[in-house]
């Protein structure tokens, strides 16, 4: 429950503290006199949008502060955050004009974010935008929801889990067969790349190898002819000159006979001898060499041939035979996949009628829960309006087929019969604005029950009201504040003598500024108020009577 509340800085109000009590509480003061202001400071306190307008004239920043009494819904929230539990709450906002905020939770600094999360256990706002919700038939099923038990909550996050997922297979399947006419193109050009690579059977290093082979081809005569001479050198007598070979073996020959006068000759003549293999070794390569060339002309032809196929590719496909064999394989694992998205979209139509088909069992499940949710609701509502002066009203949540989409495949709109004898019709076209406060009255009641939230504010939902149904309204109010804590921004008298606590709020002039108070009145504060409100100034005494006789008969009822 709310404890304090102080504000300053903010609208008109330059600093208000006030206590609050459990049990029934309303705030009067004329009209314009700042009782809404309280309201949107609260609601700032409890994470709605701050905007720096709020910040009042004069003044660097809005500091609203609140002290609540947590319910047990708040306490796993604040472990999961890492914060030390408590009995009581303090959470504080500060609007700085440059346009930052500053939230904080005993002490420790949050997000906005967390303190709608935290807020949505400790109070429910009960205001006009209310109204226009529930006229709206697209908020209907969100409301039917609200009341909805563990297994019924699960059911929604699964339908949501579940469409999210059905959706995703069935747009993938969608893409790759809305892409088949793209898809059939890659594939023939892949293939064509794929054979044009793999026919020209290149390998690593093969350019640099042909280019070698070239130069060799276009200086062949050249090669030739000087190998050939010196071959001839080597091993060939001429008229005028042996053989090198022929004169090295001489040489061998003549220094071996020395041997007999110095064996220190022998290792020379051995390198002599070695000398004379490696020759005869080389010559026969070489012989081999000049042998080994083809002096076909068309080999060079073909030579530069296949370096132009190479180049050729190199422009297509990479800078090198390594880029384009790198190419080739992922061409190849690209075409596999297209030639296999066939059988994925065939797998893809499956899977997605697998996943409809649970789906649609999650679907008719959930709109089980919500058929038999909505008969509760109808019941309580129901019975909830009776104790306003609607005793013969019909209330019924009429759940009807739809697209499926996220939340289902249901369509939910409240259906209303005020009078014996009418039929029903929906809400939006038949509820006038009292009705509606009361509708609204009896489903944050129930609302409020299903979801444990302690403190509950009616900002003038009893407009539009008045007499016998004002005071049913008011026995209404009286009697929930048994179970909750209760605030009522009201401009009825009657209202206002049920309340255990009365707050009255009036705009003043100090220094030339206008500034907001907040007084908790006693008794004969009550009654100044009432007969202000009762509009009694020209007949003073009969209001001030009147005003009595309602606290008095409220206080004992």
């Amino acid at each position: 429950m709310l404890k304090e509340l102080q504000i300053s800085g903010f609208a008109l109000i330059e600093k208000v503290e006030m206590s609050f009590y459990s049990g029934f509480s309303v705030l009067t003061g004329e009209t314009g006199a700042g009782k809404s202001i309280i309201i949107d400071a609260l609601s700032l306190l409890l994470g709605a949008r701050a905007s720096v307008e709020m910040i009042r004239t004069g003044s660097e920043s809005a500091i609203i502060e609140g002290l609540f009494e947590p319910p047990d819904a708040v306490y796993p929230i604040l472990e999961q955050w890492g914060f030390d539990l408590a009995d009581e709450l303090i959470i504080t906002r500060e609007i700085y004009r440059n346009g930052r905020n500053k939230c904080r939770i005993n002490g420790n600094l949050v997000t906005v974010g967390q303190l709608v999360q935290v807020g949505q256990h400790l109070v429910d706002i009960l205001g006009q935008l209310d109204h226009q919700n529930i006229l709206d038939t697209t908020k209907h099923m969100d409301i039917l929801d609200s009341f909805a038990d563990q297994e019924h909550e699960q059911l929604i996050q699964q339908v949501s889990a579940g469409f999210q997922e059905y959706q995703r297979v069935k747009k993938a399947r969608m893409h790759l067969q809305t892409q088949e006419r793209e898809r059939l193109s890659r594939i023939d050009l892949l293939q064509f790349q794929i054979q044009e690579i793999e026919q020209a059977e290149i390998y690593v290093g093969e350019e640099e190898e042909l280019t070698s082979k070239r130069d060799v081809l276009a200086n062949i005569e050249k090669i030739t002819t000087t190998a050939e001479s010196a071959y001839s050198r080597l091993q060939e007598e001429t008229p005028n000159q042996p053989a090198i070979y022929d004169m090295l073996a001489q040489v061998a020959d003549e220094l071996a006979s020395l041997t007999r006068y110095d064996q220190n000759m022998i290792p020379i003549i051995d390198m002599f001898k070695d000398a004379l293999v490696q020759l005869d070794e080389g010559s026969t390569d070489l012989r081999r060499y000049i042998e080994s060339f083809d002096r076909d002309p068309k080999s060079l032809e073909i030579i530069e041939e296949r370096l132009t196929v190479l180049r050729a590719l190199k422009r297509k496909y990479g800078d090198s035979e390594q880029d384009i064999l790198d190419y080739y394989q992922k061409s190849k694992i690209e075409l596999d996949d297209l030639l296999d998205s066939e059988s994925r979209i065939e797998h893809l139509i499956e899977e997605e009628s697998r996943l409809f088909s649970q789906l649609n069992d999650l679907t008719e499940m959930l709109t089980q829960k919500r058929r038999e949710c909505a008969l509760k609701v109808e019941r309580n509502i129901e019975l909830q309006l009776a104790e306003v002066n609607m005793e013969r009203t019909r209330f019924m949540v009429e759940i009807s087929a739809a697209e499926l989409n996220k939340k289902g495949k249901d369509r939910v709109e409240f259906k209303i019969s005020p009078n014996i004898g009418e039929e029903l019709k929906p809400l939006a076209k038949i509820a006038s604005g009292g009705e509606m406060s009361r509708i609204m009255l009896a489903l944050k009641n129930c609302l409020a029950e299903a979801e444990k939230i302690p403190t509950l504010i009616f900002d003038e939902v009893d407009s539009g009201i008045g007499g016998r149904t004002a005071q049913k309204i008011a026995v209404k109010l009286q009697t929930l504040s048994s179970k909750f804590q209760i605030f009522s921004v009201t401009h009825l008298p009657i209202v206002a003598s049920y309340a255990k606590y009365h707050y009255y709020i009036e705009k003043h002039e100090t220094n030339g500024r206008t500034v907001v108070k907040v007084s908790l009145l006693d008794h004969q504060g009550r009654v100044d108020e009432l007969v202000r409100m009762l509009g009694g100034k020209s007949n003073q005494k009969i209001t001030t009577a009147h005003a009595k006789e309602l606290l008095k008969h409220a206080n004992t009822s």
